[in-house]
């Protein structure tokens, strides 16, 4: 599941999960939040792992807080007829979700965001930078500097 697309949210928070996204996303796929205002869904395998790294041996107050809001918020992925999904209020509106939305596929996942918090981040994203996070996220060492005189 890789690409990203944009899609319409209706006034009820409904929205078409792409075509090219919606075959690796069987039933059982788990929708919950994510870092960086982001919505996720997880096909069921990728979320019951993720649910045994959460829990493994990690505890305290402030974890145990943050795993019953994370919890809280999660919701089984069902598609209406039309095979649309429903979001709810309080999960559009902690991605920022309005009227619009961009699904982002990340290969073993799917990312929800609003529209206007997605083009923000694509803006900052300028080469340079590109550059100096693929780098520190394949270990490449960083490209080389001619220096100036």
């Amino acid at each position: 599941m890789v690409g990203s697309y944009r899609h319409g949210v209706d006034a009820k928070g409904r929205v078409a999960i792409p075509a090219k996204l919606r075959g690796g996303l069987p039933e059982g796929s788990m929708l919950a939040r994510g870092v960086e205002r982001r919505l996720v869904i997880w096909p069921p395998d990728e979320w019951d792992a993720m649910c045994r790294r959460m829990r493994a041996e990690r505890s305290g107050p402030d974890l145990r807080g943050w795993e019953r809001s994370h919890f809280a918020n999660t919701r089984q992925v069902e598609l209406d007829a039309q095979g649309r999904l429903l979001l709810d209020a309080e999960n559009r509106r902690y991605a920022g979700i309005e009227d619009r939305c961009v699904f982002v596929g990340l290969g073993n996942r799917v990312e929800l965001v609003g529209e206007a918090i997605w083009d923000a981040e694509e803006a900052a994203m300028t080469p340079e930078r590109f550059t100096e996070l693929y780098d520190l996220a394949t270990g490449a060492a960083p490209a080389a500097t001619t220096p100036t005189a």
